[in-house]
């Protein structure tokens, strides 16, 4: 297994985030693979989609693209609101569309909330697979506070667990064929 280096795109800011926690959880279990794992860093402030600044984006679009564009394979989690994805999250990927950032990139989706984020999972699905990008696994964890401990931890075996193999399918896909990702 080559290493990878995998981007962590979250699309939540609270403090002792569900979503946020979903990546620590998968940032060490990639180091313990040998694999880098990093944040993607993106501003709550960054522009409004902007089709007329594809060319030339807005210096934080661009460091944002440059850092995706960097990624092997990118993980991303983000929470639900009012049954979609968090607005941000989407104005930040919608930056993507124009360069072909994640093209034919492994891509794994996750969201935490009180349901699960199936919501804010099938819009991710849909925004990054327009894209070109090849969603391989998706993640949804319901009732994440019943599930970590009071900084926020998870502490949950089964949700432990679903995470490991969640990242696990993205990075095994990652090693596979164009066409074994397609089928996932």
């Amino acid at each position: 297994v080559a290493a990878m280096d995998v981007g962590l795109l979250c699309g939540s800011r609270g403090e002792r985030s569900a979503n946020a926690a979903i990546l620590q959880v998968a940032a060490a279990r990639l180091e313990r693979a040998g694999h880098a794992a990093h944040r993607i860093e993106f501003i709550e402030s960054m522009p409004p989609f902007d089709p007329a600044l594809v060319d030339d984006p807005p210096a934080e679009v661009a460091r944002f693209q440059r850092d995706v564009r960097s990624c092997d394979v990118l993980l991303v989690a983000a929470p639900e609101y009012a049954a979609g994805v968090a607005g941000t999250t989407k104005n930040a990927l919608d930056w993507l569309v124009g360069d072909a950032t994640i093209y034919r990139m492994s891509v794994g989706v996750a969201s935490a909330g009180t349901t699960g984020g199936s919501h804010a999972v099938e819009q991710l699905v849909r925004t990054i697979s327009w894209q070109g990008g090849w969603v391989v696994a998706t993640l949804g964890v319901a009732a994440p506070r019943t599930k970590s401990d009071e900084h926020g931890n998870y502490t949950d075996g089964a949700t432990l667990t679903e995470i490991a193999e969640w990242v696990d399918a993205v990075v095994g896909a990652a090693e596979g064929t164009g066409a074994d990702r397609l089928s996932l």
